[in-house]
């Protein structure tokens, strides 16, 4: 590979990974039920981490720059496998970041294929729109659903709301 493409895909995934590695340390404990584990984008990320060591394997002349690369490719990889979105006593995590409880303006859940699907809406924490918000959906087992729905009632309780679908 090109030394400038290595030393940009360096400096990425390093940038990633420092950032990833922070936020879990930092909201890591504060997650009791975790999100169901296989997304998508787990899932790319997977196959980043497996085609980053096939390159290792496959190249006979890598450089000290295509080891340095795979190395903090799979580091990335790693940090972000390691990284689990899910609720907690305090709030909720998604994406890395935490939400306090405080925020959420309402939840619903709906029951999917696979997964049991829980929507949030969130106030937004700058006042530049008085009446912004977002939505943050999250992913849980099938296994961790009656456990799941207790906890939400017991600590949002009355933010239980029933939103519209949008075909």
């Amino acid at each position: 590979m090109n030394d400038y493409v290595n030393i940009v895909l360096i400096v990425g995934f390093g940038i990633l990974s420092v950032l990833m590695f922070y936020r879990y340390f930092k909201n890591g404990s504060k997650v009791m039920i975790k999100d169901q584990q296989w997304s998508y984008i787990r899932i790319l990320f997977l196959v980043i981490g497996v085609l980053s060591v096939i390159s290792l394997v496959s190249s006979a002349n890598n450089s000290v720059l295509d080891y340095f690369r795979i190395g903090v490719m799979i580091v990335a990889v790693t940090s972000y496998m390691l990284m689990r979105d899910g609720v907690g006593e305090e709030g909720m995590v998604a994406g890395g970041r935490f939400y306090s409880w405080d925020i959420v303006r309402a939840y619903d859940w709906q029951e999917k294929k696979s997964t049991v699907a829980v929507f949030f809406t969130l106030d937004d924490p700058t006042d530049k729109k008085p009446d912004g918000y977002t939505t943050k959906e999250l992913d849980f087992a099938k296994d961790d659903k009656d456990v799941l729905l207790e906890f939400l009632k017991l600590n949002l309780g009355r933010k239980y709301t029933r939103m519209k679908k949008k075909y």
